[in-house]
């Protein structure tokens, strides 16, 4: 009995002097073409960021993708305003994260600055075909270090940019799967 105590007590302290394992977790999605009710929703790629960076600060949880606020036909017509928008919950809750890993505060201020510069770009800003959801999501990957593609048959296929990001970047993501387990 007294084992056991002092057993519990030396493990209480072990976990007290453990320092706190903090990080921000990105996932990468490619949502589907789909409809909700009359409205389409068009194939489109975007991130999740949730956790708290290592540095400490406010927990974070959201979503980030780019898209014209209104789609419509004049997309196809040339370039149309953009922007940085979150999904809601029942959207992201339809997908599954193609992969995800944690984020160093590094990697994560990576991304926030992206975000940023996408969020202030003039306008208009987006074009289906040099500037869209997919670029977006290829400029953050490209930010947190992953090997991206200059591929153009991926610009208006985000499973398949994922798809090929995910093929290119095996080692980078098997850094973060062996390092989790530990």
């Amino acid at each position: 009995m007294i084992v056991r105590k002092l057993c519990e007590a030396v493990l209480a302290l072990l976990f007290l002097a453990a320092p706190a394992q903090a990080a921000v977790t990105i996932a990468f999605y490619a949502h589907q073409l789909g409809n909700k009710g009359w409205w389409v929703e068009f194939p489109h790629a975007y991130i999740t960021l949730n956790g708290q960076p290592e540095a400490g600060g406010p927990i974070i949880k959201g979503n980030y993708g780019f898209t014209p606020p209104v789609v419509g036909p004049s997309i196809l017509m040339g370039k149309v305003d953009g922007a940085v928008i979150a999904a809601d919950d029942a959207y992201v809750a339809k997908d599954t994260p193609v992969f995800s890993f944690p984020l160093t505060d590094k990697q994560y201020v990576a991304v926030i600055g992206v975000i940023t510069r996408w969020q202030k770009a003039p306008q208009p800003s987006y074009d289906l075909d040099t500037h869209n959801c997919v670029i977006f999501v290829k400029e953050i990957a490209a930010a947190v270090g992953m090997t991206t593609t200059g591929d153009a048959t991926f610009v208006r296929d985000p499973a398949g940019f994922l798809a090929d990001l995910k093929a290119r970047n095996t080692v980078f993501l098997e850094r973060w799967t062996h390092s989790a387990a530990r």
